[in-house]
């Protein structure tokens, strides 16, 4: 059994060639002798090989499976109920972007049973967010141009920026790697980063999907402030008075069981 602080682990790694101790314990606020811990443990169990100093996935193959499939599995449940909540936002007519997070994609498993939506035009940043909603007759995809990300199945780069300058978006529907009253909303990736930048300067209402566990990190960027953004769905482990200080900056807070 893999500890969250593991998985948390698998996750930085599956984003770049190597990580170091040091990052790791900045990353995750724990000791450096700690994260050697984690480390043994993990390479015990073949999941990463020791390097000088930190420590690399075995190999690419692995290192694309955990990005995609390590994230989706980490608070799953909430994830799904988070998912639903976000469905119930969205209108019949109206277009939608939904972003390459796992919370969002849980979102757009929810879509598929909102039967009664009619003409809905969805614009995923994710292939895996596209490929959930495909068969779906009510509703319209539209892809970004792009490259593709092959760690986490995003869009990112110069082309996906320009491709929103003469779209009229009503909601965007985000993933944030960490959340915060200081920060507000950041990610780690520089590209993806950018990205929703443009995106939060374009649509109407930003919508937050985000499980409690990340309002205690904090990503490398900001790409958001949280006056720019109308509602953070979340779920119970999120902390109250984080949350309470979020809310007096005007921003509204749903919790799902």
């Amino acid at each position: 059994m893999i500890s969250l602080r593991c998985q948390k682990i698998l996750d930085a790694l599956s984003g770049k060639e190597s990580v170091t101790v040091r990052e790791l314990s900045d990353l995750l606020a724990v000791t450096e002798v700690t994260i050697r811990s984690d480390l043994n443990a993990l390479a015990k169990l073949g999941k990463i090989t020791r390097t000088h100093g930190g420590a690399r996935l075995v190999e690419e193959r692995v290192r694309q499976e955990y990005s995609f499939q390590t994230r989706k599995s980490l608070n799953s449940h909430a994830k799904h109920k988070i998912g639903e909540a976000a469905a119930n936002l969205v209108g019949s007519q109206e277009s939608v972007l939904l972003d390459s997070s796992t919370t969002v994609l849980a979102l757009a498993h929810a879509l598929r049973s909102r039967e009664n939506l009619k003409d809905v035009t969805v614009i995923p940043t994710g292939i895996w967010t596209a490929i959930e909603l495909m068969g779906c007759q009510n509703i319209n995809i539209l892809m970004p141009t792009g490259y593709l990300r092959h760690s986490s199945g995003s869009v990112t780069g110069l082309p996906t920026q320009g491709f929103f300058d003469d779209l009229i978006i009503q909601k965007a529907f985000l993933g944030a790697w960490g959340i915060s009253p200081e920060h507000g909303l950041t990610d780690t990736h520089l590209l993806e980063i950018e990205v929703k930048k443009r995106i939060v300067a374009k649509v109407r209402e930003i919508i937050v999907l985000a499980d409690g566990s990340k309002f205690y990190q904090t990503g490398l960027a900001r790409y958001a402030s949280l006056n720019q953004v109308r509602r953070i769905i979340t779920d119970a482990t999120a902390p109250a008075d984080i949350l309470k200080q979020i809310e007096q900056q005007g921003v509204q807070i749903t919790i799902v069981n």
